[in-house]
């Protein structure tokens, strides 16, 4: 209800500034030329500064395919591409200044509408074998701006991150197909950074690299503002690395951030949180949310839930996360779920509810190594829990609460030794409702592992045919109770 009202005010905001009768300033009659080879840059701007001098417009792209190369946005306009309309971005680097092709700075009540196409022409701006050169990168970034509508457009080709909110507060993104390079690195689609009020929604992302990622960066020297009051919702994601992700660039805060309503196909990693650079992570909800997972270029791991917690170099402050919830989660995968904090700040207050992996192979755990976005020092000693041979891997947390959770192993035979559910160094877990048995029928790993860990409740769960070993663990820690464990060997 409250995501409803905020799009309305925005909506409201921009119809206001926007009537009927506001003015339309086609480019073409700023000279602006429709034959793909012209700069159009300077016509553009034309337009956008009469519409801006009057006090506020439509600029329109009418059909046509009309090249440009850095156009700045300024308050109370409006970009809108016409049905048929292309705005190609240069392929001369020189034609950026600076690096993007659409940029906004401190504007309010701005837009950019379809249903025309934006095309950012990236594959100029990496080698043959996806090497990045120099390029425009975000193609669209907006810093510091106030009420800003994005929709029904389409965008194609980002030569590196699409579109980028930088401190800006009140952001609508809504019913954009955006499709970039798969193999084309750091090609983002949106990254909302130190903002705040952002709706995105009803869209469709496919990106070389991280689909919809909030973010706090450090820039110029200027306090980072927090990222807050994020709502993401009825979106179809494919990515080459996370669909949706907070970090790992996190310099300030988040918190009151809502995920739902998503259909993630063919990404190595679903959802995912890395906290690296201080920040705290709190009130965090991912819910109603489809999960296939696929290898990154066709190799590698593949981990469709990831929460992490490091520092990404020795003087680093020290992040906490806590008060994240996944619920209602259904997963395909190879790959495992890895849950890890840190011996003196763990994840705290993580709740997972009615969720289910279906296990559709066997990665080899041997070489396996968490992944880590742009940290280079080496992951300290015994901190690195994911050749952990589990579905779920928990370490480093307090007050676990997981109801509902089921592991169905569809991989085939033999299946490799692998727990169901690892807990390593975990202070309180109740554990409600889980089905499942461990990955071999009767294997030597229980269904259910402990280790190191404390303030243990199995309740209301029921062991699957075939199962070994139901739980491992500290007897005098671990209380098993209401539980259907006829069909296991052993508890």
């Amino acid at each position: 209800m409250r995501c409803m009202v905020l799009e309305r005010v925005l909506a409201a905001a921009l119809l206001g500034v926007f009537p009927g009768g506001a003015a339309v300033y086609e480019i073409t009659a700023y000279g602006a030329q429709g034959d793909r080879s012209t700069n159009n840059a300077a016509a553009i701007q034309k337009a956008i500064d009469a519409a801006s001098l009057a006090g506020g417009g439509y600029v329109q792209v009418p059909r046509g395919d009309f090249l440009t190369g850095t156009i700045v946005l300024k308050s109370n306009v409006v970009l809108r591409l016409a049905p048929g309309a292309t705005l190609w971005g240069s392929r001369r680097i020189e034609d950026y200044g600076p690096q993007h092709l659409i940029y906004a700075r401190d504007a309010e009540n701005i837009g950019i509408e379809g249903p025309g196409t934006i095309n950012g022409q990236g594959e100029a701006f990496w080698t043959k074998d996806f090497k990045p050169l120099k390029r425009p990168s975000p193609l669209i970034e907006l810093v510091g701006c106030r009420n800003v509508r994005i929709q029904n457009v389409a965008i194609r080709n980002a030569p590196g991150w699409t579109i980028r909110p930088k401190n800006c507060d009140g952001v609508l993104i809504r019913g954009i197909t955006l499709v970039n390079n798969m193999r084309g690195l750091n090609t983002d689609g949106i990254d909302p950074d130190s903002s705040r009020n952002v709706i995105i929604s009803d869209s469709y992302i496919e990106a070389g690299d991280d689909c919809i990622v909030l973010k706090t960066t450090r820039r110029d020297g200027n306090p980072v503002l927090p990222c807050e009051n994020v709502t993401v919702t009825n979106c179809v994601l494919v990515s080459s690395a996370s669909a949706l992700k907070l970090g790992t660039e996190s310099h300030a805060d988040f918190r009151h951030v809502v995920f739902s309503n998503c259909v993630i196909r063919g990404s190595r990693t679903g959802l995912a949180i890395f906290a690296k650079d201080g920040a705290t992570f709190e009130n965090i909800s991912f819910s109603n949310i489809t999960i296939q997972t696929a290898p990154k270029f066709g190799v590698g791991h593949e981990w469709p839930v990831i929460v992490d917690l490091e520092k990404r170099a020795p003087d680093s402050r020290l992040s906490r996360v806590r008060n994240v919830s996944f619920s209602d989660i259904f997963i395909e995968t190879k790959g495992r779920v890895l849950v890890s904090g840190l011996p003196e700040r763990p994840i705290e207050d993580l709740t997972f509810r009615n969720v289910t992996m279906r296990v559709t192979g066997f990665e080899p755990v041997e070489k396996a190594a968490k992944p880590r976005g742009g940290t280079s020092q080496p992951v300290p000693p015994g901190l690195d829990f994911s050749k952990i041979p589990a579905a779920f891997i928990f370490a480093h947390a307090r007050n676990l609460a997981l109801r509902d959770v089921r592991v169905q192993w569809d991989g085939g035979e033999p299946a490799p030794e692998r727990n169901a559910l690892a807990f390593a160094h975990v202070d309180g877990v109740s554990l409600n409702g889980f089905f499942g048995r461990q990955a071999a029928p009767g294997g030597k790993l229980a269904a259910i592992s402990f280790l190191a860990s404390r303030n243990l409740l199995v309740t209301g769960s029921i062991a699957e045919a075939g199962t070994g070993a139901f739980v491992s663990g500290p007897s005098e820690e671990l209380l098993l109770q209401g539980n259907d464990l006829r069909r296991a060997k052993a508890q």
